[in-house]
């Protein structure tokens, strides 16, 4: 069942594979004895589950090997494979879920803050080339730990690689609230980056530990869209910018809150979160050897042993698929990199109040959550990715050009335009990193290239920012810049499909002029290299 086993047709997505018991049964050697069906063989030889002595230790890769042993083998039900993934939606997506909407606070809550007189009074914000600083220095730690950070989690797994995170985040963020001075606000805000590095991409880079590839997107935008925070933030700041106390102001209230949760979140995911399929102690030793089982048969993800940090990183570079990645991602997310920080200030421009303007950005984050999820169902059902990365461009596009031209003739014109803008680039996020996901092999390599496309695209982050400078103009030269880049990250897509289309067709040209001696000396590896000739790309 794995993807040696299939017979190749490029026109066939590698994940379309059926999981029943018959199809089971016929892939099992005629020596395999009838326990090892159960998948609970291997597990109960090793006895109770190891412990770890040190924080920084690795999980013990015996345990990762009985479980991918006993998923080899085991036979389940079409029931089977449905209530387990049931189980790890219920336990691990919440976790996710409530982890990114913390950690992602600060995108929101420093441009809900921006437009209150006392937050600039506070840290010396005088001007917008200052404001714009103060939003770009938070990319610096950000770009240089993200690979760094990949690594490390990849060691001490996900549960305590998230509660460094959050934790440093949520500190840093508390920091905010007693700090003074334009200079401990840059400072904080490259702390809050170095707290945030590794956190995207080890996410999506996690949940391929959980899902097969034609489930990612979906998951991903339940997970991962920034429009949580932002309409969560929106309101906090609605309600929040009109508290004062003679110790407190609104501004404060705004980071006090929505920095404790985070610290409190960190604890949870530590405690609760499984690092890995192997590790769940939520799941019976049976249902982990099924969990295993579903992305083994769909791309046989590995915990332990493969390329090192260093060999994945030397693939990664010379591949010529990660810089196209890259430069999707990097194009649109000069909008995203702005939007999120300015969304208060555009509304605010537009002639409503400064409270106002907070409350009205909920109705573009909750629309545009709406599409997400909508772009990233209809990705994962029809397995397709490159046209619906072309279509939210383009939706971003035209609002973007609607901002540039109507600004000033039309509030309603623009403030729809938001709408579109909102929607479209944040739609292009699980959409971009599942079809990413899916281009990489093996596992450690998948890693490494998640967070080289964030890292590498967030140092074009640290100048995104300043297109911004226009205020005096209504932010149309900004505008513009970022329609102009989200075309291209529309044409980058276009491009890519194409050569993914063509490796897939070249490959299926390769394997079928191969003789049967030469399919049958291609190498048996644990998980396929995307340069095999039997891999399928999804485009």
């Amino acid at each position: 069942m794995n993807d040696s086993a299939q017979p190749f047709n490029p026109d066939l997505d590698v994940e379309k594979r059926p999981s029943n018991v018959s199809e089971s049964f016929a892939s099992l050697p005629p020596t395999t004895s009838l326990k090892d069906h159960t998948g609970v063989s291997h597990q109960n030889e090793l006895g109770a589950r190891a412990k770890r002595r040190l924080f920084f230790s690795p999980l013990d890769s015996n345990y990762a090997k009985a479980v991918n042993l006993d998923a080899e083998h085991v036979v389940y039900t079409p029931e089977e494979d449905t209530k387990t993934k049931r189980k790890i939606d219920n336990r691990v997506l919440p976790l996710i879920i409530c982890s990114f909407i913390f950690n992602q606070f600060d995108r929101t809550n420093i441009g809900n803050a921006h437009i209150i007189p006392a937050f600039n009074e506070n840290f010396g914000i005088v001007n917008n080339n200052k404001w714009t600083l103060a939003l770009s220095i938070f990319y610096v730690g950000y770009c240089l730990l993200e690979i760094p950070a990949n690594v490390l989690q990849r060691h001490i797994g996900a549960n305590r690689f998230f509660f460094l995170s959050l934790t440093f985040w949520g500190l840093s963020s508390l920091s905010i609230v007693y700090a003074k001075g334009y200079i401990a606000l840059l400072v904080l805000r490259v702390l809050l980056g170095v707290g945030e590095a590794g956190f995207y991409a080890g996410v999506i880079y996690y949940l391929s530990f959980w899902y097969r590839r034609h489930e990612l997107a979906m998951r991903i935008s339940l997970c991962m869209t920034a429009t949580y925070s932002g309409a969560i933030g929106g309101l906090l700041a609605f309600g929040l910018v009109r508290a004062h106390t003679p110790l407190l102001d609104g501004w404060q209230f705004l980071y006090l809150v929505e920095a404790i949760p985070t610290i409190i979140m960190a604890f949870v995911t530590l405690l609760f979160l499984p690092s890995f399929p192997f590790s769940a102690s939520f799941l019976t030793p049976r249902e982990k050897a099924i969990a295993q089982a579903r992305v083994n048969r769909d791309h046989k993800p590995q915990s332990h042993g493969g390329m090192t940090g260093w060999q994945g990183l030397k693939a990664i570079v010379v591949d010529l698929n990660a810089w196209m990645f890259m430069s999707i991602y990097a194009s649109f997310n000069v909008g995203v990199a702005t939007i999120s920080y300015f969304l208060p200030t555009l509304i605010n421009e537009l002639g409503f109040t400064a409270i106002n303007a907070q409350g009205l950005t909920v109705a573009p984050y909750v629309v545009g959550w709406g599409m997400v999820v909508l772009q990233a169902w209809h990705s994962d059902k029809t397995r397709e990715r490159g046209w619906h990365i072309i279509v939210s461009c383009i939706i971003s596009f035209v609002g973007y050009v609607i901002l540039a031209t109507s600004a000033r003739r039309s509030v309603g014109a623009a403030y729809f335009a938001l709408f579109l803008v909102v929607g479209g680039l944040y739609s292009l996020f699980p959409l971009v990193m599942s079809w990413a996901a899916n281009a990489f092999s093996p596992t450690s390599k998948r890693g490494v290239g998640t967070a080289f496309i964030v890292s590498i695209s967030n140092a074009v982050s640290i100048a995104s920012p300043q297109i911004y400078f226009d205020p005096e103009d209504d932010y149309v030269k900004g505008h513009a810049i970022s329609a102009g880049c989200v075309f291209l990250s529309m044409l980058m897509a276009f491009t890519l499909r194409f050569r993914l289309s063509w490796l897939n067709k070249r490959n299926f040209r390769r394997l079928s002029e191969m003789s049967d001696g030469e399919k049958a000396a291609l190498p048996e590896a644990n998980e396929m290299n995307d340069r095999d000739p039997r891999y399928v790309f999804m485009t």
